[in-house]
């Protein structure tokens, strides 16, 4: 049986405390679950299942919602006007290639907000698509002057950003500025990037640039929400995640982890709800057919379970000790397990729950009983043996 942590002191004061708090403004989140979690190989989501994430994305206020792409047809066009037609305060972003018939099928769909995209890198350049440099710009012109005729708010993102050229990439987006886009992303399609790389690439890139910059990463080396950080400290004012991190491959930025961060650590987003975002979580875990890992940051089930003695020990005369914030913020509990590393300590404070007292020598009589086990024998039963040793107690 897992116990939880019952009321224990609490001296150190509250994590806030601990702060440096800057004057950097509070990124705003773009949510591509329903576009790039989507395209995770073997996950879908019925259009009821967009509508119920899009309104709870919406309720957590998430600022923009890439919900698909129209250009796939019918099914998709119809979940649009559905997401358009709840009328919420979140703007919702259709994704199209730099292509005239996306744009067309975005219309159809009746959003507002659309998102084209080009590979800009050589490699994808003349072994994606075939073309020149100099291609862009004309076919910038052509889809972005026509969309922006059409009333609609445009973001331009390039695709690979990471390994195109930074001054290429800058005459690029300078290019979309005057072509009336209201956004630029710059997408680390491979998740190639560190994050002092990132730094200084979207300094770079937001010097004088005049428009927000959308940092889309990806998690192929476990970076993408260390890069999203740097990113946004570097001058990108919007930050694309996704629930879970879903997305191709090894997926996106975490919302989860980067809202995380950004709250506990930095000071943003003051009043989020997180025990709401980690039944959202858990609604799309179900949705996907993927259970959250047990050590998922934030939302794992394991995440804040002790049984080291030494931190239990810490843990009982005080959470701050190894607790940076009361679990419950997250929709959490901190429990103590039983196992090889328990302590006396905790032994005794387990004890003591049940209005039992143990004696040093007997909590080390129990240990030594239950390694000497453990050292020969797998899925041994701590919690179980310890309570049949109490009731033998007492």
């Amino acid at each position: 049986m897992i116990r939880h942590l019952t009321k224990t002191p609490r001296t150190g004061g509250s994590f806030r405390q601990h702060l440096s708090i800057d004057p950097l403004q509070q990124p705003s989140l773009l949510d591509t679950t329903l576009r790039d979690g989507e395209q995770s190989p073997g996950l879908y989501f019925t259009n009821n299942e967009k509508v119920i994430i899009a309104r709870a994305l919406d309720e957590l206020g998430v600022g923009i919602i890439e919900a698909g792409i129209p250009g796939m047809g019918k099914e998709e066009k119809n979940v649009f006007r559905k997401l358009v037609g709840l009328n919420l305060k979140a703007e919702i972003l259709a994704w199209n290639r730099l292509a005239m018939d996306d744009v067309r099928s975005s219309l159809e769909a009746g959003v507002r907000s659309i998102h084209v995209s080009v590979p800009t890198s050589p490699q994808q350049l003349s072994r994606k698509i075939g073309r020149e440099p100099s291609w862009i710009f004309r076919r910038m012109e052509e889809v972005v002057g026509f969309a922006v005729s059409e009333g609609l708010s445009v973001s331009l993102g390039a695709e690979d950003a990471s390994r195109t050229e930074t001054n290429f990439l800058k005459s690029i987006f300078l290019h979309a500025v005057q072509l009336g886009v209201t956004r630029v992303r710059y997408a680390d399609t491979l998740g190639i990037l560190t994050p002092e790389k990132t730094s200084r690439t979207i300094r770079a890139l937001t010097h004088s640039l005049g428009i927000p910059l959308d940092f889309h990463a990806h998690n192929d080396f476990g970076l993408a929400t260390a890069n999203a950080l740097s990113a946004w400290k570097a001058g990108a004012s919007v930050i694309s995640c996704s629930l879970l991190g879903l997305g191709e491959r090894a997926g996106n930025t975490a919302l989860e982890e980067f809202v995380g961060n950004a709250h506990f650590l930095e000071g943003r987003f003051p009043d989020f709800d997180f025990p709401r975002l980690r039944k959202l979580c858990e609604t799309v875990s179900i949705f996907c057919g993927r259970p959250i890992a047990s050590q998922k940051p934030l939302f794992g089930s394991e995440v804040f379970n002790h049984e080291s003695g030494i931190h239990v020990d810490g843990l009982i005369k005080d959470r701050l000790n190894y607790e940076l914030f009361p679990p419950e913020r997250v929709g959490g509990k901190s429990s103590i397990i039983v196992g090889k590393h328990s302590g006396r300590s905790a032994l005794k404070y387990l004890a003591s729950l049940q209005h039992h007292t143990l004696t040093d020598p007997e909590a080390q009589g129990f240990l030594n009983a239950l390694r000497t086990r453990m050292a020969s024998q797998k899925g041994v039963n701590a919690d179980g043996l310890f309570e049949a040793f109490l009731l033998e107690k007492y």
